[in-house]
């Protein structure tokens, strides 16, 4: 009797190890911030100049939900555990938005697709690469430009390569090392914007 309830007994502790050592890890989902401080007034102009985003595009290895990190050069690593909350594209596309919107206040930024807003500058952004090593360091190069509606052309056309120091290893500081490497891209951006949006407006006014 007391045989067949030790027994019983194993078999029971057996089925939890085997149950425990099945368990798949929790998901965490990340996303990308805008790391760019928010020093306008509360009160902003109802006249602000509206500004398209997009389309941003991101190379074929970075549509994916799975966060990418690289081990060296060539290789890629994957994490199932470790995913984007959203589209990459789509989560960079509000962070430089919202980014744009506190560098330049006088501009009301909006992410494509919009409705007939009047907009007559787009941002365009070509992501080549935007991924850590496993250190969390990061690189993107990217591709942009400024683009006016009333002639379709670009008459800024810029290459970013910006390497962001890490701040940790893990996912959440590696994404968080990606928001400062965008923060820097709108920088650049808003640097050009800003420029282009004060010769219309002198151009305007003499």
């Amino acid at each position: 009797m007391r045989k067949n309830h030790l027994g019983r007994l194993g078999l029971i502790c057996l089925a939890l190890v085997l149950t425990a050592c099945g368990t798949t890890p929790p998901t965490n989902f990340f996303a990308l911030s805008a790391e760019i401080p928010d020093t306008r007034p509360a009160s902003l102009s109802d006249d602000r100049m509206v500004i398209g985003v997009g389309p941003i595009e991101v190379s074929p290895y970075l549509e994916r939900t799975q966060i990418v990190t690289r081990s060296d050069q060539t290789r890629l690593e994957l994490t199932e555990t470790n995913r984007w909350a959203e589209p990459i594209e789509t989560n960079i596309s509000r962070v430089i938005a919202t980014n744009l919107s506190r560098l330049l206040p006088d501009t009301q930024p909006i992410v494509r697709p919009w409705a007939d807003a009047g907009v007559e500058y787009h941002v365009l952004v070509k992501f080549m690469r935007f991924d850590s090593d496993l250190a969390g360091n990061v690189q993107l190069h990217a591709n942009w430009g400024i683009q006016l509606d009333s002639s379709r052309s670009m008459p800024v056309i810029r290459e970013a390569k910006i390497s962001q120091a890490s701040s940790g290893e893990s996912y959440a500081e590696i994404t968080r090392t990606m928001s400062a490497a965008l923060a820097t891209l709108s920088e650049q951006i808003a640097a050009e914007l800003g420029e282009m949006l004060a010769s219309s407006k002198d151009a305007a006014s003499s």
